[in-house]
């Protein structure tokens, strides 16, 4: 079984989505027969078991909770310094078939693995903001020997990559639900269409819950009809009561609204999303489908979304339902789903149909066993 130090350069939050990302990477190296030892800054939450091999903590880094995972400073040279040492140690006293790390440690990782002798696997996140194949031109030819493999989250432009000499190293490996999600009961079917309870669950996706701008305006025609209700989640605790207190002025008391802050996690997630019979999601930045997305269509959940290159490479007009940025084209899709008696149900299960083909887990452990195998086969110094 192949054994591999993984570097993760903070300390721990587990419910961020950088921990996320690395949670999932740890799950498929496992199921892939890759044997994890971590190596990461001490002071943060504490990692589930049985998820690495070992985990082990640097020397102590003042403020490490609160270190950002990119940006540079004091700090970060200091955590850096911490993570090298300790890496040393490790690859000193046990065999190693290969260094793997992520972002801001693929600079460490270049030097550890060209000292050691070691290959280097590296994961290439979009939420860094930097292009990968500028960033490889940067590098020497020699310092980029000792990779074996770079994953991405999101396709690279295949031209660029090829003038680094690295594009047969490179593999995509997109973000995947959490597994703990399971399938809800699926939404009933509106026999009694606009007369039937129906419930819309709203996910923010910006901090100040901003992102739902299009839903807030259409609100009033929303929730005029008395069998609608309208639950709204994300940012802070604080972010949430300043929303539901703007609302709370603008909307009748009698209103069926709520407010509250973004799920904790998987389990809270699906706790929000029981019971709705469709789920709003707001335009996500940049070209990966956020966790929300996924998560939501693992659970079951008929979804209206806000029109952007996010949702497209998974949802289609067979499984979801896409709309502008425009409050009226927006109550006019909820309205919808409120007449038709099954778009709900069906929408629902064509999402999960989907997300279980396009990102399973035992496939993408299979692939990334693969890609895993194809970098080790060299053996030996790179």
């Amino acid at each position: 079984m192949p054994r591999v130090l993984y570097i993760h350069t903070q300390a721990l939050r587990a419910e961020s989505p950088h921990a996320r990302r690395t949670f999932q990477m740890l799950a498929l190296l496992a199921r892939a027969g890759v044997e994890a030892d971590v190596v990461t800054l001490p002071g943060g939450d504490p990692w589930p078991r049985g998820l690495a091999g070992r985990v082990y903590r640097t020397l102590r880094v003042p403020f490490a909770r609160g270190l950002p995972p990119y940006g540079g400073g004091a700090r970060r040279a200091w955590a850096t310094a911490a993570m090298g040492l300790a890496a040393a140690r490790l690859l000193l006293q046990n065999r190693y078939d290969a260094i793997h790390c992520a972002d801001r440690s693929v600079r460490l990782g270049l030097a550890l693995a060209w000292l050691f002798g070691v290959r280097l696997v590296f994961e290439w996140r979009a939420a860094s903001g930097h292009d990968l194949a500028r960033w490889l031109g940067r590098r020497g030819r020699r310092a980029l020997r000792a990779v074996g493999l770079i994953l991405t989250d999101a396709p690279c432009p295949l031209a660029a990559l090829r003038a680094t000499g690295l594009l047969g190293r490179v593999a995509t490996l997109p973000p995947l639900p959490a597994p703990t999600v399971a399938p809800l009961p699926l939404p009933p079917a509106r026999l009694r269409g606009a007369a039937q309870s129906f419930r819309l669950a709203a996910l923010a996706l910006a901090p100040d819950l901003g992102d739902l701008a299009p839903l807030l305006a259409a609100l009033p025609r929303l929730l005029d009809r008395p069998n609608v209700r309208v639950d709204l989640a994300g940012g802070t605790p604080a972010a949430a009561e300043r929303l539901r207190r703007a609302l709370a002025a603008r909307l009748p008391p009698a209103a069926a609204l709520g407010v509250r802050p973004a799920p904790s996690g998987p389990a809270d997630l699906t706790a929000f999303l029981g019971g709705a019979d469709l789920v709003f999601l707001p335009a996500a930045n940049g070209p990966l489908s956020p966790p929300e997305l996924l998560d939501a269509m693992a659970a079951r959940r008929a979804i209206l979304a806000i029109r952007c290159p996010a949702y497209e490479g998974l949802l289609t007009p067979a499984n979801a339902m896409l709309a502008p940025a425009d409050p009226r084209r927006v109550a006019a899709a909820v309205l919808r789903h409120v007449r038709a008696p099954l778009l709900c149900a069906e929408h629902a299960t064509a999402a999960a149909e989907t997300i279980a083909r396009e990102r399973a887990y035992p496939a993408a452990a299979e692939a990334l066993r693969r890609c895993y195998a194809l970098a080790l086969e060299e053996g030996g110094r790179p």
